[in-house]
């Protein structure tokens, strides 16, 4: 006797998910009628013309233009994918000197006196590594630290998941510079990566705030009668209580390099707001950060080369995903529907009010997110379709990449398709029932306080 055993679902993968909606647009070519609006330029940026859409000849998409689109999505997509392999690449060169890492683990050690001071020290720490350049599987060392850390301080290892956890997912979500979302995203709008960075500013120093207040009331409370704890009946694993982490010890060399980064970063900011800089100059600067970072850390030259080439590496199913989705948007351009989709969009969504518009687009894009989870893959398949469509509701591109930015960010807090949650939980022995109980309150806050940023951005001219 045979039996069938049930297949447990697995998500499919994000590329998967991008080719089959190639397949899907390429159907709705046959079927959706195709038309076209007139386009002007504004500041270096084609932009629709509201008012001027009109009916055309259609051009529905066969097989062989469905195999050709991703080909033609690297060609129209080629400069970001370009920019976010050499970023990838420069990253690469500064991970392999050790000094982010590094300068974390000295900072908590020096902070173990003031107890008080750790759980907030930390998070605006791992927060300013999650804006500034999407800091994620780099935490994955410090759970083996801060476990056993907070532990020994009277919390449990709830509050150390948290506290790294949350820090650079509170960053990642307000990102000010980071190329591998915010940056992506605006590149596909066609505005500046890295603009608009004193509002965003000022939305990271608010989320980190909302985000350690929660955190540490949780630790409080645990501190104060451990029977309050979520994890209360659950036991560490002995590897993590007995840990040897490989992280570097603090040296000149690793301050050197914190200061070219830190120099780097300003130098770039600058260069955006005041001097009109865009891809290849940003591209630039995270090039030399990356080099410069390299020689004085005292890296050989293969080891410069291997560790960006390594960096470059891990960013390919970015850039795949990136291409992927343009080509997308190149078999319904080809088929004259992309037009036709936003004109009836436009029309729907020209009745609500522009604050609801916004609203909708973020928790549009936070459910997306369940499915796409990658940052790139997600601004690739939503940013270039709703840029345009803000032109035409009269909603600033900038507002759209804000919404999107958030929805992936604020996902990624609680998605069970996050490797880098479901590690942390799995080496705390957390399971992702607890973590979902926990941390569902802050989310319901975070997502209240996104709303109010999109609304106050809509009326600031953001």
């Amino acid at each position: 006797m045979s039996s069938l055993r049930k297949r447990k679902f697995t998500m499919p993968n994000t590329l998967t998910i991008i080719f089959l909606l190639i397949i899907v647009m390429a159907v709705l070519t046959w079927i959706v009628p195709s038309g076209s609006f007139e386009r002007e330029d504004i500041e270096g940026r084609m932009v629709v013309v509201a008012g001027t859409y009109e009916k055309v000849s259609s051009n529905p998409q066969g097989v062989t233009d469905m195999f050709t689109a991703p080909i033609n999505g690297f060609i129209d997509a080629a400069e970001v994918v370009g920019f976010v392999l050499i970023v990838g690449g420069a990253f690469g060169i500064i991970n392999k000197t050790g000094a982010i890492e590094a300068i974390i683990a000295h900072t908590v050690n020096r902070m173990k006196k003031f107890q008080f001071l750790i759980i907030p020290i930390s998070m605006i720490l791992f927060g300013l590594g999650g804006t500034t350049f999407g800091m994620s599987e780099e935490t994955l060392p410090f759970y083996m630290i801060f476990i056993p850390l907070m532990t020994s301080m009277g919390y449990d290892s709830l509050t150390a998941v948290a506290t790294v956890f949350i820090g650079a997912g509170a960053g990642f979500a307000a990102s000010t510079t980071n190329p591998f979302s915010v940056g992506i995203a605006q590149a596909l709008s066609h505005i500046a990566p890295g603009s608009g960075i004193e509002y965003r500013v000022i939305m990271f120093i608010i989320f980190i705030a909302i985000c350690i207040g929660f955190v540490m009331m949780y630790a409080n409370k645990v501190k104060k009668d451990p029977t309050k704890s979520l994890v209360k009946d659950i036991s560490l694993n002995k590897e993590v209580i007995n840990n040897n982490t490989n992280i570097k010890e603090f040296t000149k060399r690793e301050a050197i390099v914190i200061a070219i980064f830190t120099l780097g970063m300003g130098i770039m900011v600058y260069g955006v707001l005041k001097q009109g800089w865009y891809i290849s100059e940003i591209a630039m600067i995270f090039t030399a950060i990356g080099v410069i970072s390299g020689i004085a850390s005292g890296l050989k030259q293969d080891e410069i080369v291997n560790s960006f080439t390594s960096g470059a590496k891990d960013l390919i199913s970015a850039g795949l995903c990136i291409a992927f989705a343009r080509g997308i948007v190149i078999i319904a351009e080809n088929g004259y529907i992309i037009d036709t989709i936003l004109n009836s969009a436009a029309n729907v969504l020209n009745g609500l009010p522009k604050a609801i518009f916004i609203n909708l687009t973020f928790l549009i894009e936070g459910l997306i997110a369940f499915l796409i989870p990658s940052a790139s893959g997600l601004a690739s398949l939503t940013v270039p379709v709703l840029a345009p469509l803000g032109d035409l509701v009269d909603v600033s591109r900038q507002i759209i990449v804000t919404a999107y930015q958030f929805g992936i960010g604020i996902t990624n807090l609680i998605t069970p398709t996050s490797g880098v949650l479901m590690g942390a939980l799995a080496l705390a022995n957390i399971p992702w029932s607890k973590w979902v109980r926990f941390i569902m309150p802050l989310m319901i806050i975070l997502v209240i306080t996104t709303m109010v940023f999109l609304t106050i951005g809509l009326y600031i001219g953001f």
